[in-house]
């Protein structure tokens, strides 16, 4: 019985690691559907006019977009670990979907949501959350910033309401200028108003009511749905406006179009598809994708993984879990027609502050979501292109972080080298490569440093015999042991000989792993001494290290004792 029942404890522990639905829903209550509720009502509506923007901004119809608002959260309820992240269409996704899907096939970003998923599933049930950690901050801070850029610079054509193709940043920019004199002037007045009118919506914020009681609490409602229903505001209200200003069946502003009403029909991605008269499988569809199959994975990744460490409230957090949960949610949502989604930090944000209890809440967020897909897909055909714009350009500016290149120079200007190469590589090159330089550079900056560790050398002379105290800072790898040989001879060579040591002491409390090269390196140093009439020990040495250079250099190494007693030890 003990047997079972150890088994029984074993198996639920799996099942509540994999499925953390398990965690909460026996003990969900009806005040957490309320708040629940209000969250995924909330979140809604800001995502559906976002899901559209960010179906332009992939270069597909909008459609693509309210499929990735409406399904994409489903399975994070089930599999899903933190409550206040919300899976949909995410702008970084939805700028490298521009990337790789051909806007003659819009349907293989179904197959990029599907491949995409595949991948982070994968990367989940293979425990492989410990590769995010080899991207560090800087490296996503640089490669978020210029993401924004490159974005905000693809909605200058629908701001101003000119006509052109361009794939990077550079030349967006060159085509824009080329184009500038073709620009409507309506759509450039209802963009510019709407951006004005989100800056000036957000910035509420910082009013501080100074009333008391009921009148307090009806002005923060107002300002909080003010500030946070800001982008469904001014959609809204551009619509009407070019809803009246039609004319013999014409509008001035450049409007969204059509848009197919109705639940989309469950399809499976894999099948083979026909679009725009042209046949093709699943698998010529993915050759179509490469190298997205692998970069759209891997930023969702670590984009949904820094919004759940940001929400996390200090505890650990699974990454192989968030992979899993992502997975899911991207297979799902191909299945109904989706675009790739992700973690959003901005309605995670909406999430948080609204109080959401559970991940129960994007079930609300499905439902007015589909209702919108059944009942008002008619009254989007008016949103004019270029508050769209606006409606992105407002958003994705909070992505650039200025914040973080002051806090690199104020505290570690070094980390600056790994942000401004994924900066500057993702503007000039594709994203997919600046983001691979940053990594790169950033690997060789940790390598740098292990290798270079800081060395302090401490002199002492004693009845004319000179001691040298040598205390690296990390590390006793080859690289490390070299450069500290380096320091030492140096160091030699540029003393008198009066000061010349006779015992070089290296404390090595600092070191907790070594390898052969390190150890002949070591070797290499006491034989070089020697020759210079001066006596190498190493003291401090943790076990498993003294073991390595015990069995290499073949001498007695003292384990972890007081340093100034392994001083005196070697008094001439």
């Amino acid at each position: 019985m003990v047997h079972t029942g150890s088994c029984g404890d074993r198996l639920h522990d799996i099942l509540v690691g994999y499925l953390p639905i398990l965690t909460w829903m026996p003990k969900y209550k009806k005040s957490d559907l309320l708040y629940d509720a209000v969250s995924g009502i909330t979140v809604a509506l800001t995502l559906m006019p976002q899901s559209i923007a960010y179906a332009s901004l992939a270069g597909l119809d909008p459609l693509f977009g309210l499929y990735a608002a409406c399904f994409g959260s489903v399975m994070y309820i089930i599999f899903g670990s933190v409550r206040q992240i919300t899976i949909g269409p995410a702008s970084v996704v939805a700028f490298l979907t521009f990337n790789y899907v051909n806007p003659a096939l819009p349907t293989t970003a179904v197959i990029l949501c599907f491949v995409s998923g595949i991948v982070e599933l994968i990367c989940g049930l293979f425990r492989l959350g410990f590769v995010v950690e080899f991207v560090s901050m800087p490296v996503t801070g640089g490669f978020t910033s210029a993401a924004a850029i490159i974005m905000a610079s693809s909605q200058l054509r629908g701001l101003f309401g000119i006509s052109y193709d361009a794939k990077n940043c550079m030349e967006m920019w060159i085509k824009f200028v080329e184009h500038i004199e073709h620009f409507r002037l309506a759509d450039t007045a209802m963009g510019l108003l709407c951006i004005f009118v989100l800056i000036g919506l957000k910035s509420l914020k910082s009013i501080k009511v100074n009333a008391k009681g009921i009148k307090a609490k009806s002005y923060s409602v107002i300002l909080f749905l003010l500030t946070t229903g800001s982008n469904v505001l001014v959609v809204i209200v551009s619509s009407i406006i070019a809803y009246f200003s039609i004319r013999q069946g014409q509008s001035p502003l450049v409007l969204t179009g059509t848009i197919a009403s109705g639940i989309p029909q469950f399809r499976l991605p894999f099948l083979d598809y026909e679009d725009e008269d042209e046949k093709f499988t699943f698998f010529e569809g993915l050759s179509r994708l490469w190298p997205g199959a692998i970069v759209v994975p891997l930023v969702s990744i670590l984009s949904t993984v820094s919004v759940a460490k940001a929400f996390s409230g200090g505890k650990v957090i699974d990454a192989s879990q968030e992979m899993i949960a992502l997975g899911f949610c991207n297979i799902f949502s191909s299945f109904m027609g989706s675009m790739p989604v992700a973690g959003s930090m901005t309605r995670s944000a909406l999430n948080h502050t609204t109080g959401v209890r559970t991940t129960f809440s994007s079930i609300f967020t499905t439902i007015l979501g589909m209702l919108s897909l059944l009942f008002l897909t008619p009254l989007l055909y008016y949103i004019p292109k270029s508050s769209l714009s606006a409606v992105l350009i407002c958003a994705v500016t909070s992505m650039f972080r200025y914040d973080m290149m002051i806090s690199l120079w104020k505290t570690n200007r070094r980390d600056l080298i790994p942000f401004t190469t994924a900066f500057v590589s993702c503007l000039i090159f594709d994203v997919e490569m600046g983001l691979l330089f940053g990594i790169c550079v950033d690997l060789l900056c940790v390598l740098y440093r292990s290798a270079r560790p800081s060395i302090s050398i401490e002199k002492e002379t004693n009845s004319g015999y000179v001691k040298w105290v040598v205390r690296p800072s990390s590390g006793l790898l080859f690289p490390a042991v070299d450069f500290m040989r380096q320091r030492i001879i140096a160091e030699m060579s540029s003393s008198e000989r009066p000061n010349k040591p006779n015992l070089i002491i290296v404390d090595c409390v600092h070191f907790d792993k070594t390898d052969f090269t390190a150890a002949q390196g070591i070797k290499s140093l006491i034989n070089e001494l020697k020759s210079e009439s001066c006596q190498l020990e190493l003291m401090n040495a943790k076990e498993c290290v003294a073991a390595i250079l015990e069995a290499t250099l073949n001498v007695k190494i003292l384990s972890m004792v007081p340093l100034q007693d392994s001083i005196k030890k070697f008094n001439f």
